[in-house]
């Protein structure tokens, strides 16, 4: 099937601009992006005139379809808390396509998750990027087995404490987390794998720095919190970074110095950072609000646009198939009925592998 899309102020991710283009899909994939196409036998036409059109948004840190909305323990497959040392999961066989937070992905525009695992667990599982739609992973699935998670703070303490009834130390997870680095060496498990590290406070955001140069890896820290505290010595150590949400309830002590400035922080020193909701922490209709903070903060507008969805696609290494609205890349786009990053912008049509998943009304 044949679907054009007309006269639309389509986000060019190179030029990170809004120019009038028009968008032919095709099965899968984006066949063309010109000023204007001619002489097309198509099988549907939409005229966009006045409305912009994404890249689909991509959720760069979620437990979507992994730990289900609304269901409590039942509908938790985040962690294991009865691990055994050195036993290697995957979030692939723990999501249900099913859950009713992927529809208020589509209506949020977000077509890609990173589904990470909890936080409970000090090694987690390796993670897993899946569209938004799809009846079964291997449907969903964009890439699987790109990296690892792993997760250090309060949170690993208490889930660890609940179990065994003996508290787990930093000082603990530290060394859990080097122990397993060096063993997923050893077997060639990490090999071409990103390693994730979930941390909040400036100790933690220090330790995992300092554990990644002692065994001699790169890291993506997720969260940061307290990016802003830690010194200038480790900073300068840190490639990119999964910020955020700071959308969220302040609940913890860890939490108490989460604020969006974290995002201009950034900005300003020009590391490569993008958006998550941590779903359920915020949630997938919540993620375009990242970005509108950080604008608020001081981050320029088409700059969070571009970290939603071609530097999130480059992060998780699938730009060379999604993130932007180029030929050959899948036809994962959004169309807005006015500049996506406005508060009051609804999304009007979503649509993943060039096909129409969620329409708003009679749109």
């Amino acid at each position: 099937m044949k679907v054009l899309i007309r006269n639309g102020f389509v986000f060019d991710t190179n030029h990170k601009a809004f120019l009038k283009k028009d968008i032919l899909l095709e099965d899968h994939w984006i066949r063309e992006v010109t000023d204007e196409l001619k002489d097309q036998t198509v099988e549907i036409s939409i005229d966009v005139n006045g409305m912009y059109v994404t890249p689909g948004l991509i959720d760069t840190c979620s437990s979507v379809g992994l730990k289900e909305s609304g269901i409590g323990k039942e509908g938790n497959d985040s962690y294991e808390p009865y691990a055994g040392k050195g036993m290697i999961f995957h979030v692939r066989d723990g999501i249900y396509p099913f859950d009713t937070s992927f529809k208020d992905a589509l209506e949020a525009g977000v077509t890609a998750n990173h589904i990470m695992s909890g936080p409970e667990s000090v090694v987690g599982a390796v993670t897993a990027v899946i569209h938004s739609t799809g009846s079964t992973f291997e449907e969903m699935c964009i890439t699987e087995g790109g990296g690892i998670s792993f997760s250090m703070g309060d949170v690993p303490k208490q889930a660890y404490f609940d179990v065994t009834a003996k508290p787990l130390t930093r000082m603990g997870i530290a060394a859990e987390m080097r122990r397993m680095m060096h063993m997923l060496i050893q077997s060639s498990d990490l090999k071409d794998k990103r390693i994730f590290i979930r941390c909040h406070r400036a100790d933690d955001i220090e330790t995992a720095l300092r554990i990644a140069q002692e065994v001699g890896v790169s890291i993506t820290l997720v969260h940061a919190t307290e990016y802003p505290l830690i010194d200038e010595r480790w900073s300068s150590q840190v490639q990119e970074i999964i910020a955020g949400p700071a959308f969220q309830p302040i609940e913890r002590n860890e939490l108490m110095k989460l604020h969006p400035s974290m995002y201009r922080v950034l900005h300003e020193q020009q590391k490569k950072f993008v958006f998550a909701s941590d779903h359920p922490k915020s949630g997938a209709s919540n993620l375009k609000l990242e970005a509108s903070l950080a604008i608020r903060e001081g981050v320029p507008e088409n700059e969070a646009l571009y970290a939603l969805t071609k530097g999130a696609a480059e992060l998780l290494s699938i730009d060379h198939i999604t993130g932007t609205i180029e030929t050959g890349k899948f036809g994962d786009l959004v169309i807005w009925d006015q500049h996506p990053m406005n508060i009051t912008a609804t999304v009007l049509k979503t649509f993943i592998k060039g096909t129409e998943v969620y329409s708003k009304g009679d749109c």
